[in-house]
């Protein structure tokens, strides 16, 4: 919402199609008072309920971001704000919920709550609702902290909170697992109501680069603005035996590969908190790429689904042992 305007227009405007739900995520600082809130509001819901009929049909929710750092910047009224003015009978359709980050001895929420005249329940699975006196419940959604993202551990600790065991991303990453234990970010929607999905959770970034959640290495993605079609992007992807095995089997898998010769990459999959940001730890540098490179190509081809030229694999594992990795009997 600092480009309040390109966020009407991608209201308006986004489609797919099967697409369910727009979301748009806000920390609801636009809020500043009512009728600036009002504002916003009216122009973001008139923006979706004009959608044209040849576009899919899709819900609108605005999740509102807000967690002990953001009650330090500007306290809970601007979010409480939001949720008083969707109460409104013309604001009813609109779809509202609270994601936050689940903190030791954080009482945001309990004051976004009291502001509101309402009654929080019991937490479960990382969720709560606020139960509001006009018969409306809002969600509250917990996800872990990103350590070593926007805070650091040093930082951290010199703060009135902390991370509770259950926002360890080890903890927090069990909520996605598949049947057969797998935690594949690429093919998981990780909001309140995780959903496994057939195709690939992808991200276009502001500098148009495409990547998959998780899934790809991030130095190796097509860009939005050079290719001709989706599908050359998905190609493009998939060229990449790294990408195949991120998508097939998690970041964690691949650092459990990678462990043999970077043994830091077990306690970066384990000790650290970064659950979205893992696969840019583990391939931070050419060689651990390069390294990865050949590990998921060892596996692919042994499952037959790709042919490699032996010499060329020889050579460059010549390489690594030149550069003192460790590579065992290969090479």
């Amino acid at each position: 919402m600092v480009e309040p305007e390109f966020c009407e227009r991608f209201v308006h405007e986004i489609d797919s199609p099967n697409l369910e739900e727009i979301e748009l995520i806000t920390a609801a600082h636009f809020a500043a008072n009512v009728d600036e809130t009002r504002t916003r509001l009216r122009r973001l819901v008139d923006a979706w309920r004009a959608r044209s009929g040849d576009l899919a049909s899709a819900n609108f929710t605005i999740r509102i971001s807000l967690d002990w750092f953001h009650a330090q910047r500007i306290g809970v009224e601007p979010a409480a704000r939001v949720i008083r003015m969707l109460g409104e009978d013309d604001f009813r359709d609109v779809g509202c919920y609270i994601r936050s980050v689940l903190l030791k001895d954080d009482t945001t929420i309990l004051q976004l709550c009291e502001a509101l005249g309402g009654r929080l329940t019991e937490p479960s699975d990382y969720q709560q609702e606020i139960l509001l006196p006009d018969g409306r419940s809002i969600l509250v959604y917990y996800k872990n902290l990103i350590v070593d993202g926007r805070m650091s551990e040093r930082k951290l600790s010199r703060l009135p909170v902390s991370l509770p065991t259950e926002s360890r991303a080890d903890v927090f990453g069990e909520r996605f697992k598949s049947e057969s234990g797998k935690q594949v970010p690429a093919r998981v929607y990780n909001g309140p109501e995780v959903r496994h999905l057939d195709g690939l959770a992808c991200l276009i970034e502001d500098d148009g680069k495409i990547r998959i959640l998780e899934g790809n290495d991030p130095h190796r993605c097509p860009d939005v603005r050079k290719v001709d079609s989706w599908s050359e992007a998905i190609t493009f992807l998939y060229s990449d035996p790294i990408t195949v095995y991120l998508v097939d089997n998690g970041p964690q898998a691949l650092a459990a590969l990678m462990s043999d010769a970077f043994p830091d990459s077990a306690r970066m999959a384990s000790d650290t908190n970064q659950l979205y940001h893992l696969t840019e730890l583990l391939l931070k540098s050419p060689d651990r790429r390069l390294y990865a490179t050949l590990r998921t190509l060892e596996t692919q081809i042994a499952e037959g689904r790709v042919t490699v030229d032996g010499s060329a694999m020889t050579g460059a594992w010549n390489l690594l042992a030149q550069q003192g990795i460790a590579v065992g009997s290969r090479g």
